[in-house]
């Protein structure tokens, strides 16, 4: 299931300067609030056949970054110039997914930012979105990078670019091992893909984990494509996201929107 959620920014408590690089920041806070009451989290996956050990091994959700209309990017910080922004959450459970968002996560505060500027926002509202059917053949767009790692010669990690001959193929196995690890079987469905850019990617890199002894650059790509493939990892795909780093805010898709003409 996917929801847009609101955010009310609060510029009278630290201002409305957010560092470019937030991405992980939000999705860390987002784990923090779904884990906050574990009576209430346990209680949904448990009406999902789900446990803890499953949503701490899976990715069971994934994030879009954060939808900001009116912005102005003065070196590594980014000016909110509107009171309410909104990003988009997908979680793979579905049952009882949006009472227990309500219970976790609506009229709640969150705090993304560095030592630098931060940005005080309430969680004012949270709307699900109609579900999608599903087909072989779907065009996205991405609305945070979607990153690809390969592994060099030398065991150092590379990001691919969506070009590369192998860019496809990791991205489909990851999909379906996590399809296997969802439904404790063997994927015994079409392997088969097929991906077409339908614009020219944009290279975008993100350092996360900033000011730690962990701090590293991620380069992922937004890009508009579209991807044939088995349905049923058509959904994982939308869902969870594609991709490595999503439990870093990176893979987030969502269908193309046709222009009029």
């Amino acid at each position: 299931m996917r929801y847009k959620i609101t955010l009310e920014i609060n510029a009278e408590k630290y201002g409305n300067i957010l560092p470019i690089s937030y991405q992980y920041e939000l999705t860390s806070t987002v784990n923090n609030l779904l884990m906050a009451d574990s009576v209430l989290i346990e209680e949904w996956l448990k009406k999902n056949r789900l446990n803890m050990q499953d949503y701490m091994q899976m990715r069971l959700f994934s994030i879009s970054n954060l939808y900001i209309p009116k912005i102005y990017v003065v070196d590594d910080r980014l000016h909110i110039n509107i009171p309410r922004i909104q990003f988009w959450i997908s979680l793979f459970p579905s049952i009882g997914t949006e009472q227990f968002l309500n219970q976790t996560m609506l009229n709640r505060e969150i705090v993304l930012g560095d030592r630098v500027s931060s940005v005080s926002f309430n969680i004012t509202e949270i709307s699900p979105i109609s579900p999608v059917v599903f087909s072989e053949t779907m065009e996205y767009q991405t609305l945070s990078p979607l990153a690809v790692v390969g592994l060099r010669p030398n065991q150092t990690i590379e990001y691919l670019n969506p070009r590369n001959m192998y860019f496809g193929q990791f991205m489909v196995d990851d999909l379906i091992e996590r399809w296997e690890m969802l439904y404790q079987e063997p994927y015994m469905g079409d392997r088969s893909y097929q991906l077409k850019l339908l614009m020219p990617e944009r290279r975008k890199a993100v350092t996360v984990y900033t000011g730690t002894v962990q701090q590293q650059k991620v380069v992922g790509y937004m890009m508009k494509f579209r991807l044939s493939m088995a349905p049923e990892l058509q959904e994982i795909a939308y869902t969870l996201g594609l991709g490595d780093k999503i439990n870093l805010g990176f893979g987030y898709i969502e269908l193309l929107k046709k222009e009029s003409h």
